[in-house]
């Protein structure tokens, strides 16, 4: 018996025979897989860079806008909401972190690794001279004023 596989000969020339291309060698069709999988790498990468950079633009705004802070921050709930946009921003600066760590991408790892000290150093202004750290000591609570 001759080792040909009538079957798979015959469906070659209908394909033929209908006008069809011929079906595509496994290597052919590796190759189509990787290069549509490199693309859609390509466009993710894009995408993420985009992202990133947004997310950047917001935390750095955001840091930019606590130089303009409207309520007293000497004490008290003004103070209080200060440090908590302090916080903020050094949570998002986390979050800007982590974000440039999934998807590799270096310089602006190291804008949000400086943006969180930014913000950690602004929250130990704010406790340190409350905690007896500094020559002229702060207070948490305002002082209730006397009639």
């Amino acid at each position: 018996m001759s080792g040909i596989n009538w079957n798979v000969e015959l469906k070659k020339i209908e394909r033929e025979f209908d006008g069809l291309p011929p079906v595509p060698s496994q290597g052919a069709v590796n190759a189509r897989r990787a290069a549509e999988r490199s693309a859609q790498q390509r466009k993710e990468a894009h995408a993420a860079a985009i992202g990133t950079w947004a997310r950047l633009a917001l935390v750095i705004g955001l840091a930019g806008a606590l130089q303009f802070w409207p309520y007293a921050r000497a004490c008290g709930l003004g103070l209080y909401g200060y440090m908590g946009a302090e916080l903020l921003i050094a949570a998002g600066g986390l979050w800007v972190v982590a974000w440039t760590w999934r998807w590799r991408m270096v310089w602006t790892h190291g804008v949000a690794l400086l943006l969180v000290i930014a913000a950690l150093a602004l929250v130990a202004a704010e406790v340190l001279p409350r905690v007896g750290y500094a020559a002229q000591p702060a207070q948490w609570r305002c002082a209730a004023s006397i009639p």
